[in-house]
């Protein structure tokens, strides 16, 4: 169905962007966390919409993927070091997390005084994944982080105005317990529940769509702190594999699609890649695409490649070294400029006098170009990944089983190479080598079978390489995950080895990133508690193995 900015929908947003001074909490604890003194007059449907707008990933977030994120995960490289701060857009996801942590408070005070209440159960329910979602998130940015007393401000209480920091590994318990009550109590059936129907902009009210996503992302949640706390983590693992998980490559990936959400302008994502124009393909994710270094491609086996970047100026396949020698090795030209590269999509020089020659891959163009390509949470190809790895290692009870860790291996790899080439079908703006069919089965059964992709079911401790190796391919737009993937597992992510020296003194301390300069500003005793006054980026988070 259509809607219109006319919409109720989009009625709702605008209300929301009045609204917003009244649910707000924090962008810091003292400056915004100041009694309300108004009338509470939003609903806890148009309290729920104001939740889902703080979700998108903002433009200092996109910015934060092309200098950083990428080149810390080793999805890709920069061939020199970008001005966008490291620390800005998780800023703006710490801001956007109390912003929301309060409305998910006060529409659980909302709800609670309502004497239709248990009408409202789904949408409780539906809250408690969204707030584990983004809590879980951020935790992976920052570690410990003020959560059980925050949000809390709105009630007038001065003791809710500064909040102790909580332990990571608290805020993980906490949020896997909230995924099983949402899980648990979910219903599809039950007529008398309130439905927000194409209000809610995630998954248009589908419930059990939302059971599976709950159930996923808890299933997520459980694997990251396993090794550091099998106790709380092995019944979420176990209870998540006998109930529903996002599988289905067509219809189980989760996230915002602009196709559902009419006139939305995702006019960030351009600064995820293009802004400064210095992300490259890395060798480290070419070792795992090409058989080779021939320029002309004709190494390349895996058919994301082509979809994930693109040749240089001259139609090279080039990529730029993960872990460089040199610092006279560099780059030029301007590969995602629109401007440019809309008219004649093989110029990517750029304006400059004189022209400077890009001389190697780049990126492809239209996913930072296309804003209906949408803003994952999960796909089904990562589930898989997820499974294949229980099963691998034989944890929570269901015994190493390397026949099931395979088929769920190859079940992930076919549901990634799907969706990442429909997603470039759909692609409104893809213009030049831009792909006509889904692969055949012989396709990718090619691809599974080719000697560097073969699920080594002989040897366990290969095949989780293997298998971390995929997740991490098909996390190629939510660097920020594959980063959590790679300190969670130990560094198991792909990495090159060459010149790693590089890595270390380049990267090698970016550990996590340093609380906003906000929580010295207004929570300075509760941040002094928490950080030991150092909040150094090198101090490993509690996940990391």
């Amino acid at each position: 169905m259509k809607h219109t900015k006319n919409s109720t929908t989009w009625r709702i947003l605008a209300i929301l962007m009045v609204f917003g001074t009244f649910v707000s909490c924090t962008k810091n604890f003292e400056k915004i966390n100041t009694p309300w003194t108004g009338s509470p007059t939003a609903s806890p449907q148009q309290l729920y919409t104001g939740f889902l707008n703080n979700l998108f990933t903002t433009y200092g977030d996109q910015a934060t993927m092309n200098g950083w994120w990428y080149p810390i995960s080793q999805q890709g490289i920069v061939y020199t070091r970008g001005d966008y701060s490291y620390n800005g857009g998780p800023e703006s996801e710490w801001s956007n997390f109390y912003h929301n942590l309060s409305n998910y408070n006060k529409m659980m005070d909302i709800i609670s005084a309502r004497p239709d209440s248990a009408t409202f159960t789904n949408l409780k329910a539906m809250m408690k994944v969204l707030r584990a979602y983004q809590a879980i998130k951020l935790s992976n940015f920052y570690g410990d982080m003020p959560y059980f007393k925050a949000g809390l401000a709105y009630s007038g209480n001065s003791i809710d105005y500064k909040v102790a920091y909580d332990k990571q590994q608290a805020i993980y318990v906490a949020c896997l317990n909230d995924l099983a009550w949402a899980i648990n109590h979910f219903s599809a059936s039950d007529g008398s529940q309130v439905s927000l129907g194409s209000a809610d902009l995630l998954l248009q009210n589908n419930i059990p769509q939302w059971i599976k996503f709950a159930n996923s992302f808890r299933l997520r949640v459980a694997l990251t702190m396993y090794d550091k706390d099998q106790a709380d983590a092995t019944p979420h693992i176990a209870d998540a594999l006998n109930k529903p998980l996002l599988t289905d490559y067509s219809t189980d990936n989760v996230g915002f699609y602009p196709s559902n959400i009419p006139n939305l302008d995702l006019g960030g994502r351009e600064f995820s890649f293009g802004q400064e124009a210095r992300l490259r393909m890395g060798t480290t994710m070419w070792k795992l695409m090409s058989s080779n270094n021939n320029l002309d491609g004709s190494g390349i086996f895996d058919l994301r490649c082509k979809i994930f970047f693109e040749p240089n100026n001259a139609g090279q396949w080039n990529p730029f070294p993960q872990n460089p020698t040199s610092s006279s090795i560099t780059d030029g030209g301007d590969p995602y400029n629109k401007g440019i590269r809309d008219k004649d999509w093989a110029n990517k020089n750029g304006n400059g006098t004189p022209p400077t020659v890009n001389n190697y891959a780049n990126f492809n163009y239209y996913w930072g170009r296309d804003k209906n390509i949408p803003e994952l949470f999960m796909t089904a190809a990562e589930v898989h990944f997820l499974k294949a790895e229980v099963y691998i290692r034989g944890i929570a009870g269901v015994g190493m089983n390397p026949s099931t860790a395979q088929t769920e291996y190859n079940a992930g790899i076919a549901a990634s190479l799907n969706f990442w080439t429909q997603q470039a079908m759909n692609s409104l703006v893809w213009v030049v080598n831009k792909p006509t069919s889904l692969p055949s089965s012989t396709d990718i059964t090619t691809y599974q079978q080719n000697s560097a992709v073969r699920f080594d079911s002989s040897n366990p401790s290969n095949a989780l390489t293997q298998i971390y190796a995929q997740e991490w391919i098909d996390l190629f737009r939510q660097p920020w995950e594959a980063w959590t993937l790679m300190r969670r597992t130990g560094g198991k992510t792909p990495m090159e080895t060459s010149n790693s020296s590089y890595y270390t003194q380049t990267y090698g301390s970016y550990q996590r990133v340093q609380y906003p300069s906000s929580e010295q500003a207004y929570n300075l005793d509760n941040w002094k508690a928490a950080t030991g006054g150092g909040d150094l980026m090198s101090t490993k988070l509690w996940i990391t193995k």
